[in-house]
């Protein structure tokens, strides 16, 4: 039997992509926790490191340290942290993300140098707004990370301590952070940030502040007299010789985004490069009821890491479609607008989003769509076994009702009164729901890279007017047949699986 190595097996676990780290955690690690951390310690100090091998590094022993360390500390681990400190090998924002594991007290009577990193990191107040502009202007997808690392432990009078360090700062980079602080639940830390933010005076302060206005419903009143009075006392910008970056500047490599489905459901996958080996990606999530559902960010990717991701997306019966950056912006400001009316939350991570990829103000507009039929396309019922038609069908607890005596039977069994009370159902779900589904959609392929998509397009026109203006016989359009076919059949098909109401698989 070969003879298990420790040393050897962490140096293979962090050479693996975050999915497969997290997947062969439980193989790759068998000794005890304080043994594997120094291990870590001592990786630290003789591995040669990429972003992935110091991500994974950071990643393990701070999931090792919350796990199974306990205040006080061992004198091993505190004479670890002192030699950490005062590395070269690590960035002082490395050094806080590991640190910020730790509560303050618990090391600042006790590992060397850890009170002259933090007087250096935050108390000094030109020292850490430049560091601020150095990180972001060398990498500007660790704005995240920096948001993440600072407000992670740092109590409400340490914020506002580094905010008010930040106010007088007038470039760019220091902004897009002070808005992030705008969203802090706590008010005073928020209103704080959007004075510091007013206090710079600039052109760009102004942008910001009337970005807060349009998407911070707390701040909406303070940040808009903020912008108005500072647009009194500045003068008009001038002309600028400084021109947007071309698409191809940007260096994005990747934007996608996805037809609606049944529950009114899309997202965007955006690719981006950075660097020699340094990807970043992010996916947004959009709802037709909601506005902008979620937001996932992953800076610092590996590239092998990055087709790792890009796999996992891609792979299945979604089928994306390639668009233009000014596009995809559009199609996210109508979703906001979405958020603004329906008073849903705006996730956080959208605004970070905008202010790594330098999307300026996202200003919630209403996106026209389009809806001019040129031509009815002939289609069949195979059509509509592809994404998204497929998904298309009532998911619904009346209809859970209605079938409920009738579980166990055949769509054709279904009584003549039931049926029809169902298809009035699908009807004004059909109207309500999926005709803005098809003008969606319809607009999504019209703006799209790919041009040789013009019938499908026209499919989506096609269902929407027959959906908007339906013939004297319902089951004459083949859609609308097959929609209520099909959400009849599946509600039966659910109930005979014991699943008594929609709720229990949402």
């Amino acid at each position: 039997m070969t003879k298990k190595n420790q040393f050897a097996d962490l140096r293979r676990l962090i050479s693996l992509s975050p999915k497969n780290l997290r997947v062969n955690f439980s193989r790759y690690i068998y000794e005890k926790p304080e043994r594997v951390l120094k291990m870590l310690f001592r990786l630290m100090k003789t591995e040669p490191l990429n972003e992935r091998k110091k991500d994974n590094i950071f990643t393990l022993t701070r999931m090792l340290i919350e796990e199974h360390i306990s205040y006080p500390l061992p004198q091993w681990l505190i004479e670890e942290l002192g030699y950490f400190l005062k590395s070269n090998r690590f960035t002082e924002i490395d050094k806080a993300i590991l640190l910020s594991v730790f509560e303050p007290e618990e090391l600042v009577d006790s590992v060397e140098g850890f009170d002259i990193f933090v007087e250096d990191l935050i108390n000094t107040k030109e020292r850490f707004g430049d560091f601020i502009i150095n990180q972001l202007r060398t990498s500007p997808s660790r704005l995240y990370e920096l948001y993440s690392v600072i407000t992670e432990k740092s109590k409400p009078e340490g914020l506002i301590a580094m905010i008010d360090d930040l106010t007088g700062y007038e470039e760019p980079e220091v902004l897009k952070l002070l808005e992030l602080f705008c969203y802090h639940p706590d008010m005073m830390i928020a209103s704080t940030a959007l004075r510091a933010i007013e206090m710079a005076s600039t052109q760009e302060a102004i942008e910001t502040l009337y970005s807060v206005a349009a998407l911070n419903d707390r701040l909406r009143e303070e940040a808009e007299d903020a912008y108005i009075a500072l647009m009194h006392e500045l003068p008009p910008p001038g002309y600028s010789s400084r021109k947007d970056p071309a698409p191809s500047e940007k260096k994005y490599i990747d934007l996608w985004i996805t037809l609606a489905d049944g529950n009114g459901a899309l997202s965007a996958f955006i690719g981006k490069k950075y660097g020699r080996n340094n990807y970043f990606f992010a996916s947004v999530l959009m709802k037709l009821n909601t506005g902008i559902k979620d937001v996932i960010i992953i800076p610092g990717v590996a590239r092998d890491g990055y087709e790792e991701i890009k796999d996992n997306y891609f792979t299945g019966d979604i089928r994306y479609y390639p668009v233009h950056e000014e596009y995809l912006i559009k199609i996210i400001k109508h979703f906001l607008k979405i958020n603004i009316n329906r008073g849903t939350h705006i996730p956080l991570e959208l605004i970070i989003l905008k202010n790594i990829l330098d999307w300026g103000v996202l200003e919630p507009v209403e996106h026209s769509f389009a809806n001019m039929l040129e031509k009815p396309v002939k289609y069949y019922p195979r059509d509509l076994f592809r994404f998204p038609f497929d998904t298309w069908w009532l998911h619904d607890e009346r209809l859970y009702r209605l079938l409920k005596p009738y579980k166990g039977l055949q769509v054709f069994e279904i009584p003549e009164g039931i049926f029809l009370r169902i298809t009035e159902i699908f009807m004004d779900y059909a109207h309500t729901e999926i005709a803005p589904l098809c003008e969606l959609c319809a607009d999504i392929i019209r703006n799209s890279k790919y041009r040789r998509r013009v019938r499908l397009q026209q499919l989506f026109l096609t269902i929407r007017d027959e959906i908007l203006n339906p013939p004297e016989k319902i089951f004459d359009s083949t859609f609308l047949n097959f929609g209520i076919v099909a959400s009849i059949n599946n509600t039966l098909h659910n109930l005979s699986l014991g699943i008594d109401s929609p709720e229990h698989i949402e």
